[in-house]
C-alpha cells in the first residue's frame, strides 16, 4: 500500500443487519461492508479484486471503486482490511501478457508487457519513475505513444492482476463547485467537461467551457446520478455543438425576399431582348 492508498476495515458479518437497517433485504448480496458504509462484492472477471456498489449502506449515492483485500497473515482466510485503488471506470483488464511488435510477416516478435481490454498496450521497457506503464495505441504490431499512463494493481502475492488509468496532473488541479474535472471533449472553439463529486446528491455533471477563458469558467451544467449517463451526455453535447456549427444554416426570410427581387429584376431586363429576337 502506498501513501495515497486509502485502507478501511470491514465490519463483522453478524453486524450487517445493524449497518444496513431497513435496507438489509435489498443489499444481502454485499460480501463485505466497510466502516464508512461501503458495500463490496468480488469481481467475477478479475480474481482477487472487489468493487463497491453505487450507494452506501445508508442509501447515499457513491462512486463505484476498486478494492484490494489485505490480510494480517498469509494463513488468514478472511481479509483484515481493504485498500481502495481507484474508481471502477478507470480499471482495465489484462487480455494478454505479451505485446506483438513489428509488422506481421516481417519478423514480428512478442515483447514482455500487457494488452488491455481498453485497447492500450503496455511494455515492461516503457515505465515511468513512479512505476507506471506508458501506454501505446495502434494495431498489427505498430503503436504510437499516447501520453496515457497506467498504474499496476497487484494482489497479495505481488502479481499484477489489472491496471488503473492514471489521472492527468492538470485534471487533478481543476475543481469547480466541488466537482473535480475528470474528462473533457473539444468541439471547435469550446469544450465540454465532465466533473465528479462523490458527496453531491448527483455526483456527476457536464459543463460547457469556452477555450481561452479561465480554467474554471464553466456554464450550463447537466447533472447526473450515473457516470455512464454523464459520459454519454458529454459526447452528445460535443457532437451536437459540432453539428450545429457545421451544417448550412437556412437562409433568412429577408435574404429570401431580396433574392426573389433580384431574380425578378433579371427576368424583366431580359424580356425586351427576347421580344427583339422573336421579331
Amino acid at each position: 500500500m502506498n501513501n495515497k492508498t486509502k485502507r478501511l476495515e470491514p465490519v463483522p458479518f453478524d453486524t450487517f443487519a445493524a449497518h444496513l437497517g431497513a435496507r438489509y433485504e435489498k443489499a444481502q448480496d454485499a460480501e463485505y461492508i466497510l466502516r464508512d458504509g461501503t458495500m463490496l462484492t468480488s469481481m467475477p472477471d478479475v480474481r482477487g479484486l472487489y468493487q463497491s456498489a453505487d450507494h452506501l449502506a445508508t442509501g447515499e449515492a457513491a462512486i463505484p471503486k476498486v478494492y484490494v483485500p489485505a490480510y494480517a497473515s498469509p494463513s488468514d482466510l478472511q481479509p483484515s482490511a481493504f485498500d481502495e485503488v481507484g474508481s471502477l471506470m478507470s480499471l482495465s483488464r489484462i487480455t494478454a501478457t505479451t505485446v506483438p511488435m513489428g509488422l506481421p510477416g516481417f519478423g514480428q516478435r512478442q515483447e514482455p508487457g500487457f494488452v488491455l481490454d481498453s485497447g492500450y498496450v503496455l511494455l515492461n521497457s516503457e515505465r515511468t519513475p513512479d512505476g507506471g506503464y506508458k501506454a501505446g495505441a495502434g494495431m498489427d504490431g505498430m503503436y504510437m505513444m499516447t501520453g496515457q499512463v497506467f498504474q499496476p494493481v497487484q494482489d497479495g502475492n505481488g502479481s499484477i492482476i489489472a491496471f488503473m488509468a492514471q489521472e492527468p496532473e492538470r485534471e487533478k488541479q481543476i475543481v469547480h463547485q466541488g466537482y473535480a474535472i475528470i474528462d473533457r471533449m473539444q468541439a471547435g472553439a469550446v469544450e465540454f467537461v465532465l466533473g465528479e463529486n462523490p458527496r453531491a446528491p448527483q455526483p456527476y455533471v457536464t459543463w460547457r467551457h469556452i477555450i481561452g477563458d479561465a480554467s474554471t469558467d464553466f456554464y450550463w451544467g447537466h447533472y447526473f446520478g450515473s457516470y455512464h449517463k454523464a459520459k454519454a451526455d458529454l459526447k452528445n453535447r460535443a457532437k451536437e455543438y459540432i453539428r450545429l456549427n457545421t451544417e448550412e444554416k437556412p437562409t433568412s426570410v429577408r435574404a429570401q425576399l431580396a433574392q426573389m427581387q433580384q431574380e425578378q429584376k433579371t427576368a424583366s431586363s431580359s424580356k425586351p431582348a427576347r421580344a427583339q429576337e422573336e421579331r
